[in-house]
């Protein structure tokens, strides 16, 4: 069954090329004023400037494009619908993710790209989430979001960690299982399974958009309807967002050779920090910032479908994609045994989810709870060896 919308109508361009540009430049969100790290980097790769400075800067670049990604994609929704609108968001936010990852498995950084996958999770599920509970909720007491989806994702979510959970048993079985012991064995099982796996979560996926787009559409279907006007021609928007998309792929390169120098450089940056946090945080910026912004708007529907979205993306689409490119990518093929803090900080968010998401409401102090679980396990990981 589907339900009638209201026809949307761009907002009228001006007619002349300052204006225009003035005009599209004010609809951009504030971090707009980072876009000149972008030559910057530029500038500074050229000189062979030190990779901390490099990896400062390139930060910055990837803020400012993919929050510019983030607005593209939000305007684009508003020509569908929520659900469609955050998943437009959560993959075009997750490209930079993937981009950045698989330049670091080319360079063989692989406990990066697995901290990153783990951090993005997180990030998204508890910092992103949490954040726009608490903005939106200081300002709107009460926010909906349909349950049906809510219980749904968890599910999922649930899924990923079992994912997570069996590589890790299989790593670090051979306390507990005599035929394990032998490395060779290990290994074998470790890698038939994590490909084993990641197909299997690759179909998960692909049947959870049939779930969400067609056979149930309308259980999903938001609880508010949005009325919001775009700012953008739909044309545009596309181009913007596509155009910024490639622009990202060359700032990934340099963020991670400049990552790779910096940790050399200064120890104290391990690549469980700074992939679970630091990595996590900058690919994931398109995200945070769109779901901030319209949780407080009172839009909790498409806060909640972008940050729920990219992390079931980032689990059940990226990871397996990326142990899949590292058989083509990188000095040897990569697994999916993550660490037992990494896989317990998983169990701990989605424990945390299930329990706050499970009514369909949100309010700003489980915003709050949200954000207290992901700074304890940020301290952790930065203090992790």
């Amino acid at each position: 069954m589907s339900t009638a919308t209201t026809p949307i109508t761009p907002a009228p361009a001006p007619s002349d090329f300052g204006p225009k540009v003035l005009h599209y430049w004010r609809t951009l969100p504030t971090l707009r004023f980072l876009l000149p790290a972008v030559p910057a980097t530029a500038v500074l790769e050229a000189m062979h400037a030190a990779p901390a400075v490099i990896f400062v800067t390139s930060c910055l670049a990837i803020l400012a494009l993919v929050t510019l990604i983030g607005k593209a994609t939000e305007e684009i929704a508003l020509y569908t619908n929520p659900t469609i609108g955050g998943l437009l968001n959560a993959t075009f936010g997750n490209v930079t993710e993937l981009i950045i990852a698989g330049f670091a498995l080319q360079q063989g950084l692989y406990g990066i790209v697995k901290s990153s996958i783990v951090g993005s999770i997180l990030g998204n599920l508890l910092l992103l989430l949490g954040a726009a509970m608490l903005i939106g909720g200081l300002r709107h007491p009460r926010q909906t979001f349909n349950s049906h989806g809510s219980n749904a994702s968890v599910s999922m979510m649930a899924l990923s960690l079992v994912a997570m959970v069996i590589p890790a048993i299989i790593a670090h079985g051979a306390a507990f299982d005599p035929d394990l012991a032998d490395d060779a064995v290990r290994n074998r099982l470790l890698g038939n399974a994590s490909i084993a796996i990641a197909i299997v979560m690759l179909v998960v996926y692909f049947l959870s958009l049939v779930f969400q787009l067609r056979t149930h559409r309308s259980l999903l279907a938001p609880t508010e309807h949005e009325h919001a006007q775009p700012q953008w021609p739909r044309g545009g928007a596309i181009a913007a967002l596509l155009g910024i998309t490639l622009i990202v792929a060359w700032q990934s390169d340099v963020f991670v050779a400049s990552l790779d120098g910096m940790m050399r450089a200064h120890p104290i940056f391990t690549p469980t920090f700074m992939g679970v946090i630091v990595v996590a945080i900058v690919g994931n910026a398109a995200e945070g910032s769109v779901a901030i912004w319209v949780a407080r708007e009172n839009k909790m529907e498409l806060a909640f479908q972008v940050a729920m979205g990219s992390s079931l993306q980032v689990a059940l689409f990226v990871a397996p994609v990326l142990l899949l490119m590292s058989y083509f990518v990188g000095p040897h093929p990569m697994t999916l045994d993550f660490s037992i803090l990494e896989t317990a900080s998983i169990w701990a968010s989605v424990l945390v989810a299930s329990q706050a998401l499970s009514d369909g409401e949100s309010h700003w102090f489980e915003g709050v709870v949200f954000l207290a679980v992901y700074v304890i396990f940020g301290v952790v990981f930065f203090f992790h060896p």
